[in-house]
Order: C-alpha cells, then sequence, then structure tokens
C-alpha cells in the first residue's frame, strides 16, 4: 500500500459532475482529471511533496461527490446561504475585554463547541501541530492562581519583575485589583484558562509562534459568539514562564512549546451594552483605482 492509498481518496462517480473544481484548489497538486472525473496521482510524502491533507478537495465539491482521510461530505458543515459579514463584523465590533467573571464553571457542552469548530483554525502550511490546553475547571484554575500569585507577589517586594514589567507597572496592576481586576492583577478572577502551545523548534518556529497566535484569536471570537467573557493575557504567560519554577509544569505544557498567550474564560460578571467608537481611519492604507500615492 503506497501512500496515496492512505488519503483513502474516493470519488462518487454517481455525483461526480467533473467541473475540475477539486483539481484547480488542490495545494498539493496531486489531483488531475482522467476522463470526467478526478484522481489521485502518487506522491513522495505529505506537504511540499504531495497532499497537504487539507480537504479542500472534499469541501469543495458542488455535488458532494469526494470522501478522503475517511471523512465524509454528509458529515461537514455546509456553509450558509445569507451572507454572515454583519454577524461576524458585529460580534468583532462589540466585543471587549472581560476582566470580571462569575465564580462558576462553563457549561461543557459550550466549550466542546468552541473546541470542535477551533479544530478548523488556520495553521501555516497546514500543518495541524498546535496543541490546546484548557483548564475549565474554576477550582485547578484556582490553585494555579495562588501558587503563581504568591511567587510574583514575593519577588515583587525584592524587585523582582517579568522583563517587561517594572515596579510601576506592577503597582498599577496591584492597584487595578480594588476595581476592575477584582482581587486578581495575574488572571482577572477568570474561572477558566486557555492556551494554544506548539513545538517550537528550527525553522520553522515562527510559524509555530503564528499557529498560536491564530488559534487564540478563533477561540476568543468563538468564544465572545457563545456569550463569554475572555481576555488575552501575555503578562501570565511571563511570569508562570519565567517566575514561577514549575509553571509549565502546573499547566500541563512541555518546555519545548511556545507560549506566550493565556486566554482567560468564563460567564462576565457585566455585560457590555454595545461597542465603543474608534477612529484608526489614519491607520488605514489602502491602495485602490482611486488612491493617491
Amino acid at each position: 500500500m503506497g501512500i496515496k492509498d492512505l488519503t483513502k481518496f474516493k470519488v462518487d462517480l454517481n455525483k461526480c459532475i467533473g467541473c475540475n473544481n477539486c483539481v484547480n484548489v488542490c495545494s498539493g497538486m496531486v489531483l488531475e482529471m482522467k476522463g470526467n472525473h478526478p484522481i489521485m496521482k502518487d506522491f513522495e510524502r505529505y506537504g511540499w511533496r504531495g497532499c497537504w491533507r487539507c480537504e479542500h478537495c472534499l469541501a469543495v465539491c458542488p455535488t458532494g461527490a469526494i470522501s478522503i482521510f475517511g471523512k465524509n461530505p454528509e458529515d461537514s458543515f455546509l456553509k450558509p446561504d445569507d451572507n454572515l459579514g454583519d454577524e461576524v463584523r458585529n460580534l468583532v465590533s462589540y466585543r471587549r475585554s472581560t476582566r470580571r467573571y462569575l465564580d462558576e464553571n462553563v457549561d461543557s457542552k459550550i466549550i466542546d463547541n468552541i473546541l470542535k469548530a477551533l479544530e478548523c483554525a488556520p495553521t501555516g502550511g497546514n500543518s495541524c501541530n498546535v496543541e490546546y490546553t484548557i483548564i475549565d475547571d474554576k477550582k485547578r484554575v484556582a490553585e494555579i492562581r495562588n501558587i503563581a500569585y504568591k511567587i510574583m507577589d514575593d519577588d515583587a517586594k525584592k524587585g523582582i519583575y517579568t522583563h517587561s514589567f517594572s515596579s510601576f507597572f506592577y503597582s498599577k496592576m496591584k492597584e487595578s485589583e480594588k476595581t476592575v481586576r477584582k482581587n486578581d492583577l495575574l488572571f482577572c478572577g477568570a474561572p477558566h484558562l486557555f492556551i494554544a502551545h506548539e513545538k517550537c523548534v528550527g525553522k520553522w518556529a515562527e510559524d509555530s509562534k503564528a499557529n498560536c497566535i491564530f488559534a487564540t484569536a478563533y477561540f476568543e471570537l468563538l468564544a465572545n459568539a457563545y456569550s463569554l467573557g475572555t481576555i488575552i493575557m501575555s503578562y501570565p504567560a511571563e511570569v508562570l514562564n519565567e517566575l514561577v519554577p514549575n509553571g509549565r509544569e502546573l499547566l500541563g505544557i512541555p518546555k519545548d512549546h511556545y507560549m506566550g498567550l493565556i486566554v482567560g474564560f468564563g460567564y462576565p460578571e457585566i455585560k457590555y451594552k454595545r461597542g465603543v467608537q474608534k477612529d484608526r481611519k489614519n491607520k488605514i492604507h489602502r491602495y485602490s483605482e482611486n488612491s493617491k500615492i
């Protein structure tokens, strides 16, 4: 059995209309038309020398004639007929960083739905190597917080901070515990944590970092779509990476994995009623037919 056979690429000839769409979207260029239907050519290995495992062929087929890797088209979500632009625009416009949460666990079904959708988040070269650590037990988050907070606060009293902090920034964060951060400058009182991480070595290290950032952004928007509050945090990642000796062990994240951001999430204590009005027109550089250069 060759590597091509492992893809389990199949075409239902009763459904195939020979439109050639699958050939034209195949990133690895391993599909070609034979008569009126596509076939898969032999290839050396997955990636640059063959199939990218992207499933574009399954997704693009208008009649659902193609299956691959044991995945059947009827089990995929169908693209909605309606334009979702306004809904997604509104979501991006009214989402806010949440720094006060209810002290309760989020419904596990909601988290399962978010994680299922997150499987489709983009990765460089369709590597799909990014991993997700979700701590969805508020008691476990509290344990991690208590350990890390004490070390962080003890170090601050000695003038020891993470690389991006100083006594000024730390004092401002401590002050914020009285109001916005609800007695927790570290995790903002979030009952749950999400961390995207990936093994980060060699020439693909920057891709690994980007993959984690993509996953973080997708998770954050998905969580907001389910009316959860979220906060993307870099400082707690610094604390657990730089100040807490067993910080990564507390989270269960390997030492050779990139971990630059942590998302706190949960049910918001305070709900926002509307978006804000930001004017960033001077930050947009748009070059079109009518642009003046």
